[in-house]
Formats: C-alpha cells, sequence, structure tokens
C-alpha cells in the first residue's frame, strides 16, 4: 500500500535555525578558520570561532527533520524525496568547487589542486567519495557524508517499521554502540555508526517524539538526558579539537556544550511550543536557501576574498562582499537547479523503486 500520509506543517522557526547556523558557519570560515583570518579580525574570530557549532547544530535538526519525513511513509517515497533534495543542487556545487579548483587555482588558505586530483573531483558528485579515500573537493563536504550515513540508517530502520518504542531502543543503544565500536578497534562499524555526531542525530529524534507526544513523557526525558550527556562529553574532546585550529585560539568544551544546549532548547521551542504555530513567508525561503547556500560558500566565498585582498579592499568590506556573493549564487542555484529539477528527480527516482520494491505499509 501506498502511503497517504498528510505532510506535516512546516516548522518555519526550524528553517529560520538553519539559515542562522549556516550563517555562523560561513562567519566561522571567512574570520574565524586560520591564523591570518584571526588578525584581520581580531576578537571577533575569537566569537565566530563558535560559531563552529552550527554544523552540529545541523545534525540535531536532521535528526528532527529526517524521522519526520520518514514517519508514516514507504521507502520509495522517502529515498525519492532525499535523492531529489539533495543530489541536484550538490552537483552544480561540486560543478562550481571544481571550476574554482582546477581552473582559477586560488592560494588562499593553499593551492587546493596540489592535494586535489582530477578522480577526487569526480568521485565527489557521488557523495560517498569519503568511503572510497578521495579528499573533498569543498571541506564542507564531510558533513554531507555524514547526513548521508544518517539517512541510510533511517532507510534500514524502515524496512523494519518505524515505532515510537523503536525509535526509543535505537536512540539509546546507538551512541553506546558506536562509541564501543570506535573504542575496540572497530573501525568498519565505527565509521557506520558515527560515534562523535550519534548523540546529536539522536537528540533529533527524541525531540521529533516530543513533537509528536506534545510532551516531555519519562521515556522521551531520559533518552534525552542520556544523549545530553554525551553529547556534553564530546564538546570537551572532538568538537573542541575541530573548533580549535590555530594557536592564537583555543575553543572551550564548556562554551560549546552550552551553546548546543541553547540550540537543543530552540528546537523544542520552536517544534513543541506555540512557537510551531508560526507562519512567517520569509522563513521558507531562507530555509530554502539554507541548502546551496552551505554547498557554496566555502570555496567560492574564499575566492571572492582572495580576489579582493590582490585588490587593496581590507579584511571587513571583503568578507561581507563575499557574504553576499554567496547569498547570490546561494538564489540562482535554488531558482536554476532546486526548482526545476529536484522534484523531476524525486518522481524519477520514486516510480522506478515502486516498480522494484513492494511498498511499505502506513506505520
Amino acid at each position: 500500500m501506498v502511503s497517504t500520509t498528510t505532510p506535516a506543517p512546516r516548522l518555519r522557526l526550524l528553517d529560520g535555525l538553519r539559515i542562522a547556523a549556516a550563517i555562523g558557519v560561513i562567519l566561522y570560515h571567512y574570520t574565524g578558520r586560520y591564523p591570518s583570518q584571526v588578525e584581520d579580525f581580531g576578537w571577533f574570530a575569537h566569537v565566530t570561532t563558535y560559531a563552529a557549532v552550527g554544523v552540529y547544530l545541523f545534525f540535531m535538526i536532521s535528526g528532527f527533520v529526517i524521522l519526520m519525513t520518514a514517519w508514516g511513509r514507504d521507502l520509495p517515497n522517502y529515498i525519492g524525496s532525499r535523492v531529489g533534495r539533495l543530489f541536484p543542487t550538490y552537483w552544480a556545487a561540486v560543478l562550481i568547487a571544481g571550476l574554482i579548483v582546477f581552473a582559477l587555482r586560488p592560494s588562499f588558505p593553499a593551492d587546493p589542486a596540489e592535494d586535489l586530483g582530477w578522480d577526487d573531483w569526480a568521485l565527489n558528485f557521488t557523495m560517498v567519495h569519503s568511503a572510497f579515500g578521495a579528499e573533498n573537493i569543498d571541506g564542507i563536504y564531510w558533513t554531507l557524508y555524514m547526513e548521508l550515513k544518517f539517512y541510510v540508517l533511517i532507510a534500514l530502520f524502515m524496512l523494519i517499521g518505524i515505532t515510537r518504542h523503536r525509535i526509543l531502543a535505537f536512540v539509546l543503544i546507538w551512541p553506546v554502540l558506536g562509541a564501543l565500536a570506535q573504542q575496540n578497534g572497530g573501525d568498519v562499524l565505527a565509521e557506520i555508526l558515527m560515534p562523535h555526531y550519534a548523540p546529536l542525530f539522536a537528540i533529533g529524534m527524541v525531540l521529533y517524539l516530543v513533537h509528536l507526544d506534545g510532551r516531555f513523557r519519562p521515556d522521551t526525558t531520559l533518552a534525552l538526558g542520556f544523549n545530553l550527556a554525551f553529547m556534553a562529553y564530546q564538546s570537551n574532546g572532538p568538537y573542541a579539537a575541530f573548533m580549535t585550529r590555530t594557536d592564537d585560539i583555543t575553543a572551550r568544551g564548556g562554551i560549546i556544550a552550552v551553546i548546543l544546549l541553547l540550540g537543543v532548547v530552540m528546537i523544542w521551542a520552536f517544534s513543541c511550543t506555540r512557537l510551531q504555530y508560526v507562519r512567517w513567508g520569509w522563513l521558507t525561503t531562507a530555509g530554502a536557501l539554507t541548502y546551496p547556500l552551505y554547498l557554496i560558500h566555502e570555496r567560492l566565498g574564499w575566492y571572492v576574498i582572495e580576489v579582493l585582498h590582490r585588490h587593496d579592499w581590507a579584511a571587513w568590506p571583503a568578507m561581507l562582499a563575499a557574504v553576499a556573493v554567496v547569498f547570490l549564487a546561494a538564489y540562482l542555484l535554488y531558482r536554476c537547479v532546486d526548482v526545476p529539477f529536484s522534484g523531476r528527480l524525486r518522481r524519477a527516482v520514486e516510480h522506478q523503486l515502486r516498480s522494484l520494491v513492494p511498498a511499505s505499509r502506513d506505520r
């Protein structure tokens, strides 16, 4: 039977949170990632170092949104929606990033073509290039690989059937299994289970259950607290290490944990309180721009800043100009790629899968 579940109303403030996280990551990459940026931006670089938390906030939001996407739907619908949403814009972004790397040969932060080959670029179009040891044509693509693995885990979950009790069991077991695999040398299992990021996705999944229930229950409270503890532990370890990229700035795990906790509170407030009924139209537009903006900002923005510096632009005007350029590029990607092609690809994939895979029962 084909699922006929009515799509859930869009949570507009979550769209706003996503664009805020993307802007935070942009500011981190433009002002707080490298020593020369710290010299140019001073105290502001010390602040934007923590804006890299936006990546982890994306993982929590994905835990919520992807479970919402899968809930009550069948596998062809889910896979079609994910492929259509991700790949057209991603392919365009990979093409642009490769042209910048190999045709324009930027020198900041270093000449990327010295470490990247055409074979790396070609494999990047699959989004699973990291599994084969290929380098990212754009540094932020590592996060897409994590997201893709989570999507696959949810797809496997759909094969056995998504229920509330199974989700609760999963979010309690997943971080533990991931940590055990990492500590005991289970490299393949750790690669699949993503021990550093499992608590973040799990937190989003728990918050979706709270959204469905309309309130916290003892079991969701326990599951959330359990994963918050894992999140706090990771904040003082790999998260802080990831965000400490220069000798001039040391990211503090306690501050990271507090920012992430604030993110958890906002996801809850925007999805489980009266704020979920906010219907500001501009937030939908902001949400639509988030993905292309995230994909395009790093290579393109750095190149714009590099060119403007050659023409003696100061750090602040060059950075702001780069932000304007990548927002314009994101809008063009959305209008020229996402709008005309995402729906077509989604329908084509779903149609093909329905001819191959029996429709799952309604959940």
